[in-house]
Order: C-alpha cells, then structure tokens, then sequence
C-alpha cells in the first residue's frame, strides 16, 4: 500500500516534464531566424530579429531573448507579431554595448535567441536558435562598439561655430578625446566623409591617445560634400561621419562620429547658408 500511494505522488511530478526534458521545442520546418542592422539604425542602437517563414501556416512570436558573449545585457522583444507563411517580418531590439572579441567568442557574434511562438492555432511553444548575420551588419555593429571602447570618452562641443562666409564658410566642429587610464595607445582619424557632409580640405584628425595622458582636444572644420537640396534628405546618415580607430584591442576599425539634436539643427543650418538654399537658385529645379 505504501509502495503504491508513493508510486501515485510521484506520476504528477513526471507527467510535468517536457517531451526533450527541457521543455523546448524544435524550429518547424521552413522557418528560420537571422539577425540584421538596417541602414535607418545606423544612428541609434536597434537591430533586428528577423523570422523568415517559408513555413504553411502563419508563425505567432510572444516573446524572444537575444544574449551574446559579448554583450553585458540581453536583447528582448515582447510581442505579439504575426509572420505570415511566405514572408519576412522584423522583430526591433535594442542592442546593449558590445565587447571587443575573445578567443571564445571570436570576432563573429556569438548570439543565441530563445523565441516563445506559436504555429498557426497551435499551442505555444519555446525555441533556442543560433540565428545567422544576415550581411554580417551585426558583426560590424560590434566591431563599431569595440572600437569605440578603446577610448573612455569623446565629447563633442554643444555650438559649432561657423567661420567665413558663403562657399567659403565653414563649420568648426570641436572634440574633446579623453584617453582610457591603462592599455595600449589608440590612433585617431582619420574622419570620412558622408554623402551629406565631409572634412574641409586640409582639416582632419590624426593623433595617438596614450593611455593615461588625459584629454585631447582638436577642432575638426566641416563643409557640404556638395550643394544638392536634395542631399539634405539624407537625414538618415548624412550627419553620422565614421570616426577610424586603430589599437591593439581593435584592430583597424570606426565608429560613427555623431551628433544630437541641436548639433544637427546647426549642421543643416549651416549645409544651407553655406550652399545659399533659398537664396541662389537650386540648378535641379530650374525653371
């Protein structure tokens, strides 16, 4: 009787467990799941989980996890989002700062993603994946991180102040670098031009940052990359110029050189004085 009674206590406990003992559940056939940067995030710190369903019916996402071996915090996403079967929808996230690369994790992204769905009317279910880089975009979101980390800060000036006049004017950006207390030294610059903006001829960066020296303070001049009323819609990226960086802990990499609100309204301010918008006549829309 005893035998018996402790045999019944015992059949909840085991009637509990998952099919695989963990509870999760394999990726149905047809879907996947990679990961992407969008080019409109190239300013911000949002990526993108995408559910690729090539599957028969539509695939329901509640929630996901994304975590790395290089990164400090996980990625989510709460839901819900439908991905209908034969399309491609994108989960945003946003992405914690990464570290520089290690030999366990490697230069890649090392991610993994634990997604709660459901497969048409069915039960919801839960999927670790390792999902791909689609065109790497992650991996270099990364290396930007990275390479940022190798200095400990850098402080734009909040007024940028215009020198000379119309064609010849030009936008005097001032930075501050301060150098990380320990490691090995970091060489700045140079900075690149974007299809909006790009350096004045003769002015650039190109300095060593040793670590433990303190601040470094430069002024980079700035001028349209060309007078096109058009390119001012290029708000997207035009004002995030790639900063280069090259150390031991890096490699040769950048990262974006960018910039606020107010520090933009300058920049298009001056893009449009400089190149008389609204005064000289635009030769794209001539009559």
């Amino acid at each position: 009787m005893r035998r018996a009674l402790a045999l019944l206590l015992l059949l909840p406990l085991t009637a509990c467990g998952g099919s695989d003992g963990d509870g999760l559940a394999d990726v149905p056939k047809g879907v996947t799941f990679r990961v992407e940067q969008a080019r409109q995030d190239l300013q911000n710190r949002h990526f993108q989980l995408q559910v690729v369903n090539k599957g028969a019916k539509p695939v329901t996402v509640s929630a996901a996890r994304l975590t790395s071996t290089r990164l400090g915090k996980a990625s989510t996403y709460e839901g819900p989002a439908t991905i209908p079967a034969g399309a491609t929808v994108n989960l945003t996230m946003s992405m914690a700062p990464a570290s520089c690369p290690t030999k366990e994790s490697g230069s890649g992204i090392d991610a993994t993603a634990r997604v709660t769905y459901r497969v048409g009317e069915g039960a919801e279910r839960t999927s670790v994946v390792k999902p791909k880089d689609h065109y790497g975009s992650v991996a270099l979101f990364m290396k930007r991180d990275c390479a940022e980390s190798t200095i400990a800060s850098l402080k734009v000036d909040d007024e940028l102040p215009v020198e000379g006049k119309g064609r010849d004017s030009v936008l005097k950006v001032g930075m501050t670098f301060t150098a990380k207390d320990s490691g090995g030294p970091v060489r700045i610059g140079p900075v690149d031009g974007t299809t909006l903006l790009k350096p004045a001829p003769g002015s650039n960066i190109d300095h060593e940052l040793v670590a433990g020296s303190g601040t470094y303070r430069t002024v980079l001049e700035i001028i349209p990359n060309r007078c096109d009323i058009h390119v001012v819609a290029e708000d997207r990226t035009g004002a995030t110029m790639p900063l280069h960086v090259a150390s031991k802990q890096s490699g040769k990499a950048f990262f974006f050189l960018r910039f606020t609100e107010p520090q933009k309204k300058q920049i298009f301010d001056f893009v449009a004085k400089h190149c008389g918008f609204g005064v000289e006549q635009d030769p794209l829309n001539a009559p």
